[in-house]
């Protein structure tokens, strides 16, 4: 098993990466991503601390972690910006928070991502 959207106590999570990894890896799974929330005001400070957990922990544990992100309320015209800042600081997954039947985002954001390329 694989989960390519989670989240630690960076964003809306409650455990740090390596607690975190530890409980999938007792369930089994056999890679996780953590991507959590950021926009422009974060995603230099989240990604970077992901990629070193990532380099720290893997090799401590069955389950691979990827470092990712989740661009969370961005307005369309940053998500191609913050798509490339994102993997030029090492994101591995990139998860586009986007249009919902509950969740208010600006329309036009489901589009936007894609057409950044972003994988979730």
């Amino acid at each position: 098993m694989i989960d390519l959207h989670t989240h630690t106590f960076f964003s809306d999570g409650q455990l740090v990466p390596a607690e975190h990894l530890r409980r999938v890896e007792v369930l089994g799974y056999h890679a996780v991503a953590i991507t959590d929330h950021a926009d422009s005001s974060n995603l230099d400070f989240i990604v970077p601390r992901m990629v070193k957990a990532a380099g720290d922990l893997n090799h401590h544990s069955k389950t691979i972690l990827l470092p990712g992100i989740e661009l969370t309320h961005v307005p369309p015209g940053l998500f191609n910006e913050l798509t490339i800042a994102a993997r030029k600081l090492g994101a591995r997954i990139v998860v586009g928070h986007g249009e919902t039947v509950v969740e208010p985002v600006i329309p036009g954001t489901n589009l936007a991502a894609l057409e950044a390329g972003v994988d979730i």
